[in-house]
């Protein structure tokens, strides 16, 4: 997962919907090379050793052509090919999050649900992220990473503080353990939108249920907020400048001045944000499962959650869909492909028969050796079950732009405020009943 530190939806989502509301009918594509859409130039280079490393190991002669486009300039990117037919791709390297907004009327992607289920990916996907790319009982796309979150923490800082890991094993330790450290110039945490929805999924909910229905856990999704914004008055967490905890900003002052001790985050986060960003203090990093909730709304006591994730797509109006298959098909499944993926430092593969090479159980100088792939294996079975909703790209947006914020930074307007007046907007825009 790649430059999530560019995640900003706000000025994409109107011109999205509007060009997604005209969609037409493709032409027809160029049969070769195939072309192929990625968020950067990093992905191009995997992508580009993949498909030679496919050539030689299949015998194939499957030959490509790749665009990197920015997290933010993808999504609008893909709208105008839609609408106009012209320059479209035949695969995309896709978020989730965007992925939803083409759950109303016609889908352009390629069906793979039978192509799945005949696949060794049928079975070797965890279960959990399967619903990634899924809706109504179909399947469009292959998910990339688990996107597990752990407890990124700095183990100096903690030894300094006289904290451990056995002190934060579940959320009312976490705060006692922050209380009891905090400063004017250092915090537990640093506060960020996602973690509403993380802390959401791992309590057993989410901003919408199994069938895609928006916010059906009023009570749930409230009372996490409240607990969110409880925080940030009691000086747990504090708000950070613009762009917030994927913000070059941010590490360079806040996580550079040792201001924060800890950051909820997925996988891809440590392997990748965290790693570029902040190498002054390499070694001195860790992860942790997260702390259990032990309240009875919860719903068992998951020590991990999910956030966001990439997958492979295809348009089904490419030539080229059976050709795509297959090399998407070849990529998600083998061993190598997916042990190169995390090597480079970008995700940990769901794909579960990789996780025993040995290869993936190395040491990482950045976290004082640790090997996270440990962890994640470990905490894999307890991920909460990935699901797809029309309205989760705008959920997304109408947070991270505007409710969160605006809960986080007065007094006077309430979670359960936010929580209405965010139901009756979507309820405007014909996504709740």
């Amino acid at each position: 997962m790649k430059s999530f530190s560019a995640f900003r939806i706000a000025p994409l989502l109107t011109a999205a919907l509007v060009t997604l509301s005209g969609l037409t009918a493709l032409p027809a594509l160029a049969a070769k090379p195939v072309q192929v859409w990625v968020y950067n130039q990093s992905d191009v280079q995997y992508y580009s050793d993949m498909v030679a490393l496919y050539n030689k190991k299949t015998g194939a002669k499957f030959d490509a052509e790749f665009k990197a486009y920015g997290y933010s300039e993808m999504p609008d990117k893909l709208s105008l090919a839609v609408k106009s037919g012209i320059n479209v791709p035949d695969i995309v390297q896709f978020d989730e999050i965007f992925f939803s907004l083409y759950l109303k009327g016609e889908i352009p992607f390629l069906d793979l649900t039978s192509r799945i289920a005949k696949s060794p990916l049928k079975s070797g996907i965890l279960p959990q992220r399967s619903g990634l790319f899924t809706w109504k009982g179909r399947v469009y796309g292959v998910p990339q990473s688990v996107a597990s979150v752990v407890l990124w923490y700095r183990e100096d800082l903690f030894r300094e503080a006289g904290i451990t890991p056995n002190d934060l094993r579940t959320w009312e330790g976490f705060e006692k353990a922050a209380l009891k450290i905090r400063t004017d110039s250092r915090h537990m945490l640093a506060m960020d939108w996602s973690y509403l929805p993380i802390l959401l999924r791992q309590r057993g909910y989410n901003f919408y249920d199994k069938n895609g229905v928006a916010l059906g856990d009023s009570a749930a999704i409230v009372e996490t907020w409240e607990r969110l914004v409880r925080w940030n008055k009691d000086g747990i967490s504090f708000i950070p400048g613009q762009g917030g905890i994927f913000s070059p900003q941010f590490f360079s002052t806040s996580v550079g001045d040792n201001g924060v001790m800890a950051i909820l985050g997925a996988d891809w986060y440590g392997l990748d944000v965290l790693q570029n960003m902040d190498q002054a203090h390499k070694g001195k990093w860790r992860a942790m499962p997260l702390p259990v909730w032990t309240d009875s709304r919860s719903k068992g006591r998951r020590n991990t959650s999910s956030f966001s994730g990439q997958g492979l797509v295809i348009f089904k109006k490419s030539p080229n869909t059976e050709a795509a298959w297959k090399f998407i098909e070849w990529v998600m499944s083998d061993v190598d492909a997916n042990v190169e993926r995390y090597l480079q430092g970008n995700c940990f593969t769901p794909y579960q028969p990789a996780w025993t090479d040995g290869r993936l159980a190395r040491p990482e100088p950045f976290y004082g050796n640790q090997i996270l792939t440990e962890l994640f294996i470990r905490l894999a079975p307890g991920l909460p079950p990935a699901a797809q909703s029309p309205a989760h790209a705008l959920i997304v947006n109408f947070l991270r732009e505007q409710y969160f914020s605006s809960t986080m930074n007065s007094s006077d307007y309430t979670p359960a405020q936010a929580y209405s007046d965010l139901k009756a907007q979507l309820r405007t825009m014909g996504y709740v009943k």
